[in-house]
């Protein structure tokens, strides 16, 4: 089964070519995709990685996260399904949320005792 690795602060000059050669260090690479600007054509900086195995993927963000490459340090990540990073972020607006009436309510308390 693959894995998905979220790549982010990628050079704007490296080729997909490049990304690829440097993770099959580690491993075993399925499919390498750098998101490009729709427009321009030109590198946003971030990509995914494919690795084959689910233990080069894990060999491979240990490996190469924080490391530089064309002088930029660059960050890597499982990369999530979209419904997944959806409830991430939902569950982390809630929170804060939930926070900030728990503010307003002890606010509102004191003013009224």
């Amino acid at each position: 089964m693959a894995s998905r690795i979220y790549v982010e602060n990628l050079s704007r000059d490296i080729s997909e070519e490049n990304l690829k050669d440097i993770f099959a260090q580690v491993g075993a690479v399925e499919a390498v995709k750098i998101q490009t600007d729709l427009i321009t054509r030109h590198s946003k900086g971030s990509g995914y990685v494919e690795m084959l195995l689910d233990v080069d993927a894990f060999r491979a963000v240990n490996c190469f996260n924080g490391a530089s490459l064309k002088d930029k340090k660059i960050n890597l990540k499982e990369a999530k399904p979209f419904h997944e990073r959806a409830k991430d972020i939902l569950r982390s607006r809630a929170a804060v949320l939930v926070q900030k009436t728990e503010e307003i309510t002890r606010q509102y308390t004191k003013k009224l005792y």
